[in-house]
Formats: C-alpha cells, structure tokens, sequence
C-alpha cells in the first residue's frame, strides 16, 4: 500500500495473507472464487518510527484482522494461461465493509496462480482518520497494489 502526502510517500507492506481460490486452468475465470484474510499485524512501513505510527494510528491491535471477498469479475481476456481482468469485491476490517475494485493481470496454470494488481481506498470509509505528523497530513486516499501467488 502506497500512503501519499505532501512531502514523502509511505510504502506498507503485509506479508500475512491466507485463504482460499476457486479456480482451474484452461476454464472461463470469470467464474473464480476467493476469500481471502490478511493479518493486519504483519505490515511494515520500513523501520521501527513509521512502524510505531502506522500501528497506533491503525490501531492493529483492536482490528489484527481484514479480509476480502471475491464478488465477480469483469472484463476478462484470457490467453491461454495468461489473462487480464477488472475485479469486485468486498474488503471488511474495522466492523466495516466497502466495495473495491481493482484492475489486474496474471497467469492460471495447473498448479499455481500469479497475480498483480491495484486498487485505491478512501481510508476515511474505514473509520480511520489519516495521520498527521506537525503540518503534514497524508491524503485519506491511499493506492493498493497487490501481488498473489496462490498454489494447490
């Protein structure tokens, strides 16, 4: 995740992503299924100060959990393994859900799924004040990137 601000941009990373993916090689991947959770608690920002920040601002501790629902998928080109889609979906974390959509490309084979893509949210939307540090505030919108590699 990218956090954008008037003076530097904060990358996130979380490392702690589980879950389950419906879907076969070869076969139409519009119908594809996926839930997913992600432990909150694993993300690093890069070192121990915006760390400390992220985690009391985000408030990990009460909320260590999110996860995300595949609704449907749209615009799918397939080439073989390899295809491009716009996804729906439903992420909930902090009692909260909101709809997310992101575009995306990866590969289907026989055993493994890779996939890349992007998404922003209005963290605003999640109950989540955007921290601020003296003048500095970072935007409420913030970009998701995504890469999954799921295997059998």
């Amino acid at each position: 995740m990218t956090a954008r601000s008037s003076v530097h941009n904060t990358e996130i990373v979380w490392k702690g992503i589980a879950g389950t993916i419906d879907a076969s090689a070869g076969e139409d991947a519009s119908n594809m299924k996926a839930d997913l959770a992600v432990d909150m608690t694993t993300a690093d920002a890069g070192d121990w100060l915006k760390n400390r920040k992220m985690r009391k601002d985000m408030q990990f501790d009460k909320h260590p959990a999110a996860s995300f629902s595949l609704d449907s998928v749209d615009d799918l080109v397939q080439d073989g393994e390899r295809m491009r889609a716009t996804i729906h979906g439903t992420l909930k974390w902090r009692g909260k859900s909101i709809s997310v959509t992101a575009k995306g490309e990866g590969t289907l084979g026989a055993s493994e799924l890779l996939a890349k893509g992007s998404f922003d949210i209005d963290m605003t939307a999640l109950g989540i004040t955007p921290p601020k540090v003296l003048m500095i505030k970072v935007e409420d919108v913030v970009n998701c990137q995504l890469e999954l590699h799921a295997t059998v």
